[in-house]
């Protein structure tokens, strides 16, 4: 048993007072201490007081910041506690539950999203503690199965919600039919995990968003960029690394096939250089549809414009993608991500922020693009 003593501890104040473990224990009950250490799958009982762990993938989602979590505490079948989760949390929560002290309980802890006020189960664990009893070990906490996936699109809950996904919906945007840009944008997010960066953030950006529409003939991409320093020299080995330099990476499966590969037929990877303005074929140079154009990718088309002095970008990119030379179809699934890299001063890229992939997977698995379909 892994103790919790490394674990930076405190009290949440209720009101004002501080409730502290051996005071409830005077009353009767024990304290539910949620803890946020590295990932265990233990609970320790010291003296009055439950000890259990924030897993690393609800502590993942959490500092996406994408979606309110909450933790609920059930004890012998009535709800005791619902205690919200912080962003980034690195501490311990307090959530206080009525666990008779003298007595043997049964205790199920959940960890639930919140998407748009709809309560949507992530992982839970239940076990039963005896009077007095010292430590309580549980193999693993429970995130798979029908009753963990909300919207039956076959992904779980945490999953979508590590993701960034759509967890009440099986299309993570719907994009509508506009001959311009009418409906919201869409915030990329700063990834959680990029195994490919050198950590050294030295320009914190304002979130940047994007939008999709299609006419009936070409999807239609426009991205409002928010990077105020431009880099493009690669890295100091290789300067033809533009993947370490500001660039707009887009991704397409066209009929969403969701092969864990890209499978030399409708899966794209489009690289936009911000420094040289130029679109790279990074990925699918050889498929079928529009790649096999003199240029490769020549039926894909874009253009950079500079902010001007009324706008809310730092810079502008629009993509116009023909549908049915990227073989996608309206009213059919397809896959689709967005990444933009960040390099603030030169060498390897100090960032990343994507739309569903965060830790490079779109990269290598076009399966796990996300899921947009046009009305």
């Amino acid at each position: 048993m892994t103790p919790y003593k490394h674990c930076e501890e405190q009290i949440i104040p209720q009101g004002n007072n501080m409730l502290h473990p051996i005071r409830l224990a005077m009353l009767g009950f024990c304290a539910l201490l949620i803890s946020a250490c590295d990932s265990q799958n233990e609970i320790q009982i010291q003296g009055n007081t439950i000890a259990t762990p924030l897993p690393d993938k609800i502590r993942q989602v959490s500092n996406l910041g994408t979606l309110p979590i909450e933790i609920q505490v059930t004890v012998n079948g009535v709800r005791s506690a619902q205690v919200r989760v912080p962003e980034n949390a690195i501490g311990s929560i307090m959530v206080t539950a009525n666990v008779p002290a003298d007595q043997t309980n049964d205790v199920t802890v959940e960890w639930l999203a919140i998407p748009n006020g709809t309560r949507v189960l992530l992982a839970d664990f239940s076990t039963v503690t005896q009077p007095n009893q010292q430590e309580v070990v549980v193999s693993a906490y429970n995130d798979t199965g029908e009753r963990f996936d909300f919207d039956g699109d076959g992904l779980s809950n945490l999953d979508e919600a590590r993701a960034n996904r759509n967890i009440l919906g099986v299309f993570d945007l719907e994009v509508p039919r506009q001959e311009t840009f009418l409906g919201p944008r869409t915030e990329l997010i700063p990834g959680s995990i990029d195994p490919d960066i050198s950590g050294d953030i030295t320009d914190a950006d304002t979130n940047s968003t994007f939008s999709l529409r299609h006419d009936s003939t070409n999807l239609i991409l426009y991205v409002c960029g928010q990077d105020e320093v431009l880099q493009g020299d690669g890295t100091d080995t290789n300067a033809d690394a533009y993947w370490h330099d500001d660039t707009i990476f887009v991704y397409l499966d066209g009929a969403d096939s969701d092969a864990t590969t890209y499978d030399n037929i409708d899966d794209f990877q489009f690289a936009f250089v911000r420094s040289t303005e130029e679109m790279i074929v990074s990925k699918g140079g050889n498929n079928q549809f529009c790649a096999n154009d003199p240029i490769e990718g020549s039926c894909v088309t874009h253009s950079f414009n500079p902010a001007g002095p009324s706008s809310l970008c730092e810079y502008e990119l629009r993509v116009n993608m023909p549908l049915a030379e990227l073989n996608m179809t309206i009213g059919e699934s397809i896959g689709f991500d967005l990444e933009i890299t960040d390099d603030d001063n030169g060498g390897e890229r100090e960032g990343s922020s994507g739309f569903v992939g965060f830790d490079d997977r779109s990269d290598l698995d076009p399966s796990s693009f996300g899921k947009i379909i046009l009305r």
